[in-house]
């Protein structure tokens, strides 16, 4: 019997949805957040949904609290991993990373275009002008 690959899996669909109402902590105000992850692999539908805390910014942007509710999923699933060992310091590389990094671009505004570059899913940008060759 075959094994799945679990790298080979493709995102299909990225959704944030976000508390309407933030609630009061210890920590200060908070709203929640589901991020939720669907894929296809092997003919099988695999989700992942994380809620996560978020502080609560009043003059953010809907675009904005759906960026902080993605970092906020990003740092939980990664201190988890490194919690119990099962993954390294450095980020994943290759084609999985990559199918993130585009069904996440492809899901959020223009306005947070390099978003994948801060979750660390994508490398930086080369934008720097180029060296003066003299």
């Amino acid at each position: 019997m075959g094994s799945l690959k679990i790298t080979s899996a493709r995102v299909v669909n990225l959704e944030t949805t976000l508390d309407a109402v933030p609630v009061e902590t210890p920590a200060g105000p908070v709203q929640w957040a589901i991020v939720t992850i669907d894929y296809t692999l092997a003919g099988l539908a695999p989700t992942v949904a994380i809620r996560v805390p978020m502080a609560w910014e009043p003059d953010q942007s809907p675009e904005q609290r759906n960026a902080a509710a993605l970092r906020s999923a990003r740092q939980l699933i990664d201190h988890a991993c490194k919690a119990f060992g099962t993954t390294s310091d450095e980020p994943a590389e290759g084609p999985a990373k990559d199918e993130v990094a585009k069904a996440i671009e492809s899901a959020l505004p223009p306005s947070l275009e390099g978003l994948t570059q801060e979750l660390g899913l994508a490398a930086p940008a080369k934008t720097g002008r180029p060296r003066n060759k003299s």
